[in-house]
């Protein structure tokens, strides 16, 4: 097929030229020949899986709706005990809380670590206060909300250091029956606290605030109006010899689903239904 001209050496640049052109043919006639015998294998493969499938995709495939060629694979992979993995997409949750049924709020909250990462407070999927969204401050975290609708009414901070008291006090009197309160500590929050702000902090269903000290992580959701005292609370105690951080104890946490208004009813630890 190929020839050396007259006066040109074996190993002139026409007979490498020959030899790169062989080179490729060989090439394409190898892959081709892989190709089709990956295929015949592969077919092969399926017919011993599922039986013949080829009169089944080419003749009854189009002339089935949709559903009815699902129950077909259905009714195979049944017959391999094999199952459909489902690719539904789960309910996307609201603050880690996967689900609350009608009539509830999902909510979590989660106190400072330390002095140096802010407390977040998370309703109905928003994140209404947190380090990111730049209005959280040392001592107290509180956001207020309808307990009808849960839209946001107001949120606040309060240094609860070396702050003074008489806006903490004006700030919890002002809040209206059925009214949901949601509170985080930062730092510190109970160095300045009087014995009429624990009082206004107890009268929403807070059990925690009445010793609540120095450094105690601390966090609590209530409303205007409840009955008895709320389960969604938590405080970790500044103890020196077991706080985990230098000086702090490790964060408080709580979440769950809260009732829609609130006013005049018992909360109970049915309601927490914690999924975090």
């Amino acid at each position: 097929m190929w020839t050396i001209r007259k006066g040109q050496s074996g190993g002139g640049p026409q007979r490498r030229q020959d030899w790169k052109r062989l080179l490729i043919v060989l090439t394409t006639i190898a892959l081709t020949w892989i190709l089709v015998s990956y295929q015949s294998v592969l077919k092969m493969k399926v017919v011993n899986l599922l039986g013949d499938t080829e009169g089944f995709v080419q003749s009854d495939m189009f002339k089935k709706t949709y559903a009815e060629t699902q129950d077909e694979v259905e009714r195979r992979m049944a017959s391999l005990g094999l199952q459909r993995r489902s690719l539904d997409k789960p309910a996307p949750s609201k603050c880690g809380i996967n689900t609350c049924p009608d009539g509830y709020f999902a909510f979590h909250l989660k106190s400072g670590v330390a002095n140096i990462l802010g407390p977040r407070i998370c309703f109905e999927g928003n994140m209404l206060m947190s380090g990111v969204a730049n209005n959280i401050g040392r001592g107290i975290n509180i956001a207020l909300l309808k307990g009808d609708t849960g839209e946001v009414l107001t949120m606040a901070r309060f240094d609860m250091y070396d702050g003074k008291v008489e806006p903490v006090v004006d700030f919890l009197n002002a809040i209206k029956v059925n009214t949901i309160v949601l509170i985080a500590s930062f730092d510190e929050p109970a160095h300045t606290l009087t014995s009429q702000i624990r009082k206004l902090i107890s009268d929403l269903g807070s059990t925690e605030i009445l010793t609540l000290a120095s450094r105690d992580s601390w966090v609590f959701a209530g409303a205007r109006g409840v009955i008895g005292k709320s389960p969604f609370e938590q405080v970790i105690k500044s103890d020196k010899s077991n706080n985990k951080y230098k000086g702090w104890p490790e964060t408080a946490n709580v979440g769950g689903c809260f009732p829609q208004n609130p006013y005049k009813k018992k909360l109970n630890n049915d309601d927490l239904n914690i999924k975090l």
